[in-house]
């Protein structure tokens, strides 16, 4: 139901844009980009009647929204204009559209509601929803849509498509038909086709009106070829049966944007941008969630600049670094960045208030100092801290190794809450009686328990001069000990690891 509505939202922007682009009289070329909840079209400076157009664009959207969605969804249009300028930059146009969008947001409904400049209570008054409104529809769709090829737009109804038809819904005055690898000759009968998977369709060349982007996403399926439930996933994960829910994003992209947009000499720069952006989450990312190490993980969205991902806890933390680090070899050299917030939560846990908490991290990350570092941003949160990227592996190898030497029997579980609370209390996060006999206690607590420095057994002995080294460096929690920087999230990814499944 996630992943349908998710796909529900991204069929309705480019459903949408080719509606604008229709009462306009627009190619559809002419169609920069549609993501992330939003298009752009590059209107000529001649469009004779825009604005009364794009009114009446908004009164039939509002309406069909209104009676679709119950309200849930609503949408904002806007146009920018330079009467008398002179060659305004792309960059220009581009921040006035936007401002104008931004006025526009602040009036919902004012098209449909207010027709005449008055409001007229009557016309939003809800009444029983459309399609997009029902559990049932959403879980049909959500079940057919990994064997689905094609997704059409069409007018009328499903007949003309025979039974192929895996599921179809209304979608903006339109049927929005999933289907099964067709003939030619029933395709062109769309208004408008995607190849879920993404293929530019060439081989139909008779299609004239298509989405160029992929919709379809990564979902787990079972031995039977339905969607993987979450409990499922969890028993996956390592240690403890959690669900990791993933929220990235790219920081300050609005003035990365603009920077580039300064250089440029045609509204195509900007499509191409956006574009590059979008093939990253859209595209490059499911590519690699369908090898067979991240199979695991269920993609709710990721298009656009932001990604929502669910999966395993401990692959999830794994797979953060791998988005980055392909992130960084892709837009390194533009000078963008990506941050991160991981919820760890129970499966059954409502996956509102988990991709809820996701965002909070990651605002977290992009807004919060990590230990010992300048700025934010470029940053993941996670596990009750914050860190750069480039300490991520770091921080995972050192957890890792910490649970390996408890499953091999070199390192007791109960050491590792211990040396938790003794964390927390030096470093305010919980109450204590003096810093001083905190560490003068962790210090006592090793050489009493742990295994001897002069121990005959490599491995005993590599316990406790990792103990020791912590000991040591223990009140520098600042410092550049990555270990004793990121000591409390290396403690509670082993303790999670370590747990034993009931």
């Amino acid at each position: 139901m996630l992943r349908a509505r998710s796909f529900y939202v991204q069929g309705l922007v480019e459903v949408l844009a080719f509606h604008v682009q229709n009462a306009l009289g627009l190619s559809r070329d002419t169609l920069l980009f549609a993501a992330a909840g939003r298009f752009a079209l590059d209107v000529p400076d001649d469009a004779p009647d825009l604005t009364s157009l794009l009114r009446q664009v908004r009164e039939f959207v509002e309406e069909a929204l209104l009676k679709d969605t119950a309200g849930a969804l609503n949408f904002s249009l806007a146009a920018e204009s330079f009467s008398g300028a002179k060659h305004p930059s792309i960059a220009d146009r581009y921040q006035t559209a936007l401002a104008a969008l931004a006025v526009e947001k602040q009036r919902p409904w004012r098209a449909y509601g207010a027709p005449g400049g008055r409001w007229d209570p009557q016309r939003l008054v809800l009444r029983n929803a459309g399609d997009a409104q029902r559990p049932d529809k959403f879980r049909e769709i959500g079940k057919v849509l990994p064997r689905s090829r094609y997704l059409l737009i069409a007018a009328g109804d499903d007949a003309p498509f025979g039974s192929s038809v895996l599921a179809s819904f209304g979608l903006l005055g339109y049927r929005a038909l999933l289907v099964e690898d067709v003939p030619n000759n029933v395709l062109k009968r769309a208004a408008l086709v995607a190849d879920l998977s993404g293929g530019t369709l060439d081989r139909h060349p008779a299609i004239a009106n298509r989405i160029g982007r992929p919709l379809a996403r990564h979902v787990p399926l079972d031995s039977s070829g339905a969607p993987s439930l979450f409990e499922d996933l969890a028993w996956q994960a390592r240690g403890a049966p959690f669900m990791g829910v993933l929220k990235m994003d790219i920081d300050s992209l609005g003035p990365a944007f603009q920077r580039q947009l300064q250089s440029a000499s045609s509204s195509q720069q900007l499509a191409d941008m956006s574009r590059s952006v979008d093939e990253f989450f859209a595209i490059e990312l499911d590519q690699m969630l369908r090898s067979q190490q991240w199979q695991s993980i269920y993609t709710i969205f990721s298009g656009g600049d932001d990604l929502l991902l669910v999966g395993p806890w401990n692959i999830m933390l794994d797979f953060a670094g791998v988005v980055r680090a392909a992130f960084a070899k892709r837009f390194g050299h533009q000078k963008l960045t990506l941050s991160g917030g991981l919820a760890l939560v129970k499966y059954r846990h409502p996956i509102r208030r988990s991709a809820g908490q996701a965002d909070e991290l990651l605002e977290s990350a992009k807004t919060r100092n990590g230990p010992g570092e300048t700025s934010p941003k470029d940053q993941m949160a996670a596990l009750g801290q914050i860190w750069k990227w480039e300490r991520h592996d770091t921080i995972l190898a050192e957890a890792r190794r910490l649970a390996d030497w408890v499953e091999n029997g070199l390192f007791q579980r109960g050491w590792l809450h211990t040396m938790l609370q003794h964390t927390l209390l030096r470093r305010g996060e919980a109450r204590a009686d003096g810093s001083a006999r905190i560490t003068s206690r962790l210090a006592y607590h090793i050489a009493r328990n742990y295994p001897r420095a002069v121990d005959r057994d490599p491995d005993r002995r590599a316990v406790r001069e990792w103990a020791d080294g912590v000991a040591g460096a223990f009140d520098c929690f600042d410092g550049e000990d990555a270990t004793v920087r990121y000591l409390p999230v290396i403690l509670r990814y082993a303790l999670l690891a370590t747990r034993r499944p009931v």
